[in-house]
């Protein structure tokens, strides 16, 4: 799916046609950019069409000369904000909905009570030689 990208306060220094076509490929694949941008016609912000993969978590942002450059995505409808995806919301988000199963729940429950047990035994034993 193509979008525009929208970089907010972006640094006037890396206003070149490779080095905005490389921040793109940070996020996607570049497709386009902005005339204005293009242009150094500095509008709020600056934009790039790039291509994502909505099977994919959403870049949000990118480290630019030892800064963040946060990235803001135009006209997306359905966004998950707990794991990134466009293809569902945080609500139906399969990643905070997930229920461990029973089986999973009780192994956990039994390997954190054996540890428990473990590390009593071994102070049992330190404490029995005086150290």
């Amino acid at each position: 799916m193509t979008v525009w990208v929208q970089l907010p306060a972006f640094p006037l220094h890396f206003y070149h046609r490779e080095v905005l076509f490389s921040v793109g490929n940070m996020i996607g694949r570049t497709i386009k950019l902005d005339y204005h941008t293009l242009h150094q016609q500095r509008e709020k912000f600056d934009r790039i069409a790039v291509e994502v993969d909505l099977s994919k978590p959403l870049v949000t942002r990118i480290r630019l000369d030892g800064a963040w450059q946060y990235l803001e995505y135009e006209n997306l409808s359905v966004l998950c904000f707990e794991c990134g995806k466009i293809v569902h919301t945080k609500e139906s988000c399969p990643t905070l909905n997930r229920r461990p199963l029973s089986s999973e729940w009780w192994n956990s429950e039994n390997r954190r009570s054996r540890r428990r047990q473990a590390r009593r035994r071994r102070r049992r034993s330190i404490s029995s030689h005086g150290w």
